[in-house]
């Protein structure tokens, strides 16, 4: 009796580990609301995995549509991604700021989290004149359009999608195609960058531009008349053994139209396209 006893907390023990060994789902969606009241609020949002579209919406308010995906190897780091892994939220009057995991020091905390994820889908409106910068870094689309606040975007592992805006800041791709359209001819400097990808730019026939090419794989195309831009050569001191050593760069620019906003374009394997919408 005494050994059947043991077998039965051996086996008993055996069906505890390898239950909470197993991978763990869970699922969740709900939206919120946020009030603000400035003519020009401000939407910051730093996903890791998943989509990040975002639309105009009512005057006063910031409405956020999320849903979650949240999945580990077990329990032991399923219940550890609840903690390190989870959404941060600030909101005041002035706009919203949203961050998956930690603020300060997020990555080091999602990689000690093995085999722990959360997909987060994000469908949000904003009032006109918000200030928008969004990103994700791991399958997901960054989707911006009708915007009429300065537009920031940023992927890591995918592209991002911009339309109808009427201006940017800075966007960005790793591994993804980059597409800008705008409802007017912008009217401030941006920069866009790639290492993996094409980038477009949809502008309406009276834009007039600076652009700042830096491409090593990549051709240039225009709707447009272009000139030729003179630009000064960028020099870079730095000091190696004791010894002064200079990196020269010089860029290549067009200019279209009349000139005016300058717009930073650089793709490591990419072609550049500039079409009228």
């Amino acid at each position: 009796m005494k050994t059947c006893f043991s077998l039965v907390i051996v086996l008993a023990l055996a069906a505890s580990v390898a239950n909470s060994a197993q991978p763990m789902t869970e699922e969740d969606a709900w939206t919120e609301v946020y009030a603000v009241d400035s003519p020009t609020p401000h939407l910051v949002v730093s996903n890791i995995w998943g989509s990040v579209r975002v639309r105009s919406g009512t005057t006063g308010e910031i409405s956020m549509s999320v849903s979650e995906v949240r999945t580990a190897s077990d329990d032991k780091y399923f219940q550890m991604s609840q903690e390190r892994l989870k959404l941060n939220v600030e909101a005041d009057s002035n706009g919203v700021s949203i961050v998956v995991g930690d603020r300060e020091e997020r990555w080091r905390r999602v990689e000690r989290c093995r085999g722990c994820r959360v997909d987060y889908q994000f469908d949000i409106l904003v009032p006109p004149g918000t200030t928008v910068d969004v990103g994700t870094v791991m399958d997901g689309l960054v989707d911006v359009a009708g915007i009429t606040g300065v537009v920031s975007a940023s992927n890591v592992n995918g592209p991002v999608s911009i339309d109808a805006i009427r201006d940017c800041n800075e966007i960005s791709s790793v591994n993804g195609r980059v597409n800008i359209g705008f409802a007017r001819a912008p009217l401030r400097d941006c920069s866009i960058e790639t290492i993996n990808g094409d980038i477009t730019l949809d502008v309406p026939a009276n834009t007039s531009l600076d652009v700042t090419m830096d491409l090593f794989n990549g051709d240039i195309e225009s709707e447009f008349p272009v000139g030729p831009l003179a630009l000064p050569a960028t020099i870079e001191h730095v000091t190696e053994d004791g010894q002064n050593r200079y990196r020269i760069q010089q860029l290549s620019g067009i200019r279209i139209g009349a000139g005016g906003p300058t717009y930073t374009i650089a793709s490591m394997n990419g072609d550049v396209r500039i079409q009228k919408n």
